[in-house]
């Protein structure tokens, strides 16, 4: 294992439970190729640590104002907190100063030797629980050298790993991580490529091409259930032939969180879907579904 390579991380879950078996450390990576309309996290979309401003927590106090090299803040007309990105440097003074804890930084760099570190202190935790380390993202793939350093490192200290991708990536590069994890939690989103170039701004062609060589490794398929996008027949149906296809057994289906738009105004960004999480009954109808195609299906 390289420990000294340095990797972007814009957060650290040392209490996961939905990230694979058991308690989990999952380590969310910046940067991803694609440009998902409903990313439950746009802060790691970027491969640069980025500003982000909760202003429901600011007090409009013009301390970020004052201590700001680049003059990337205004309060305009005393009521509205403003961020000129394209000056900011994420140099973080304002987040030093603020005293509401309004503003903070989401990227931050570590080597792949305190990943496994940190990681080694909970193996308390994973041994009682069957758990381990998850690298997620963004996309995991977008920081592979990274990613495969702190994996083989968690394995050498017995520490069960998983990873999971989108799989948009070259399969040199993905093959690299999955020799290393004990689990493969590979998202599928949309067969129809139109569809996928729409909602997720990239082609799925290398996606699907990569999961079809996944037969035979420990792979979780994983389904974001988007309204009207990604949950319905026709394409849940398309996932589930192409699973029997390629000779991947398990899917999770996970159910859309309606929480996801808060964090678009931390960065500015509209946020376009409206829409409200599916019903308990439209969960198991879909749940049916993929276990009548053979499946093993559940709850994400």
């Amino acid at each position: 294992m390289n420990e000294q390579i340095q990797g972007l991380v814009f957060d650290v879950d040392t209490f996961a439970v939905h990230d694979g078996p058991g308690i989990r450390m999952a380590v969310y990576l910046k940067g991803c190729p694609l440009s998902c309309a409903w990313c439950h996290s746009p802060e790691s979309q970027g491969m640069e640590p980025e500003l982000v401003l909760a202003r429901d927590r600011c007090l409009l106090c013009g301390r970020c104002v004052v201590a700001c090299p680049s003059s990337a803040h205004v309060i305009e007309d005393g009521r509205r907190h403003a961020i000129a990105r394209e000056r900011c440097t994420a140099c973080g003074r304002c987040v030093a100063i603020c005293p509401n804890r309004a503003l903070a930084i989401k990227g931050y760099w570590v080597t792949a030797g305190e990943v496994v570190a940190q990681a080694a202190r909970m193996m308390p935790f994973f041994d009682h629980s069957g758990g381990g380390i998850t690298l997620s993202g963004g996309e995991v793939t977008a920081q592979a050298a990274f990613a495969a350093a702190v994996l083989a490192g968690c394995r050498e200290q017995g520490i069960h790993t998983a990873i999971e991708t989108s799989g948009a990536a070259s399969w040199e590069r993905l093959q690299m991580l999955v020799e290393q994890s004990d689990l493969v939690l590979y998202d599928i989103k949309l067969v129809d490529e139109a569809a996928h170039q729409r909602w997720v701004g990239a082609s799925n062609r290398q996606i699907l091409d990569n999961a079809r060589r996944l037969a035979g490794h420990n792979v979780q398929v994983r389904v974001p259930l988007i309204p009207g996008i990604t949950d319905t027949e026709d394409n849940l149906s398309a996932i589930f032939a192409f699973m029997h296809e390629a000779g991947l057994g398990s899917v999770a289906l996970l159910p859309y969180n309606t929480s996801a738009g808060a964090k678009y105004e931390w960065l500015d960004r509209a946020y376009e879907i409206e829409a409200e999480t599916q019903s308990g009954e439209a969960l198991a109808r879909m749940v049916e579904r993929a276990r009548a195609a053979g499946l093993a299906a559940a709850i994400g």
